[in-house]
């Protein structure tokens, strides 16, 4: 009986982790799969960081907040206006909207610092080596994000496109 009960409890501890990592991935490409492809118009940051690797990391003109009404760990919501091929920005939320496409963020930065940042998780976009010091160069010039946004505000980044769109 007590290694039935051992056993029980051995598979009860591999399913848990199982159904864990399970979750994970599906909260990883929940955007990937449900969302509404959009555009939004991107910059440059910085290319490289020593301990993830190669990537372009982007910017955005809504990633940055003024601190009032914002602290840093906070959720918030930014929601979305199309102008004409690419979205914008429009004036961030505690809640999220009723209706129409937004972004689910979190603000960073320190409490007392002039400008907070807000972090949606499409921020960066890994490459080899050349591939993110090409990209970063090309987007010196201007660049499109694609992105899809699920239902929740969850954003997950497709591709950067480095040809000029018109709005």
């Amino acid at each position: 009986m007590k290694q039935r009960t051992l056993g029980l409890a051995l598979l009860a501890a591999l399913t848990l982790q199982v159904a864990i990592l399970a979750g994970v991935f599906v909260n990883g490409f929940y955007p990937l799969w449900l969302g509404k492809e959009i555009r939004l118009e991107t910059r440059p940051v910085d290319p490289r960081d020593l301990f993830r690797g190669n990537y372009a990391r982007l910017g955005y003109d809504f990633s940055t907040l003024p601190t009032a009404g914002f602290r840093p760990g906070d959720v918030i919501y930014l929601p979305l206006e199309q102008d004409g091929q690419v979205w914008r920005g429009q004036t961030p939320a505690h809640e999220p909207p009723e209706q129409g496409i937004y972004l689910r963020g979190r603000v960073s930065g320190s409490p007392w610092g002039g400008a907070s940042r807000v972090t949606f998780g499409i921020e960066a976009l890994f490459a080899p080596k050349e591939k993110a010091l090409q990209l970063e160069r090309e987007l010196r010039d201007g660049a499109v994000a694609v992105v899809k946004v699920a239902p929740n505000g969850r954003a997950a980044l497709v591709k950067v496109e480095t040809e000029a769109v018109d709005n």
